[in-house]
């Protein structure tokens, strides 16, 4: 699985599609978002997300369940005829998400501008390599 690294190039970087600033907002890798694209057609089953991004069910089920803690994705209880249930997953709207984008664009240009205005410490912290 490809991982992004969300600031790499951040200010320069040309902003083509949405989801160059999804994977920045969200923390999104490439499979997560192919699935929240996958699912802005209409609602799926976890079977037909699996086929569509191709992964298997396991992979897709862990993508799901972060979309739905990151708030992107929604998922539906379908009972069956002869008794259990099933779940149907379907993508939060994108005028949803480009709001809450903006949302957390706000907040970081705010707070960035706040730290920036209160001046550099004398002996800046070094960041701690891993």
């Amino acid at each position: 699985m490809k991982t992004r690294d969300p600031l790499e190039g951040l200010f320069t970087r040309s902003l083509q599609k949405p989801s160059d600033l999804l994977c920045c907002a969200f923390g999104l890798h490439d499979s997560e978002i192919d699935a929240y694209f996958c699912l802005l057609t209409e609602p799926q089953t976890v079977e037909s997300i699996s086929s569509a991004i191709v992964r298997d069910r396991s992979t897709t089920q862990r993508i799901l369940n972060k979309l739905r803690t990151k708030g992107l994705v929604e998922r539906e209880a379908r009972p069956i005829e002869k008794g259990g249930y099933y779940y149907m997953y379907r993508a939060i709207s994108t005028e949803t998400v480009r709001k809450q984008m903006l949302a957390q664009l706000d907040k970081w240009y705010n707070e960035t501008r706040r730290f920036l205005s209160s001046g550099w410490p004398q002996k800046p912290e070094r960041m701690s390599v891993s």
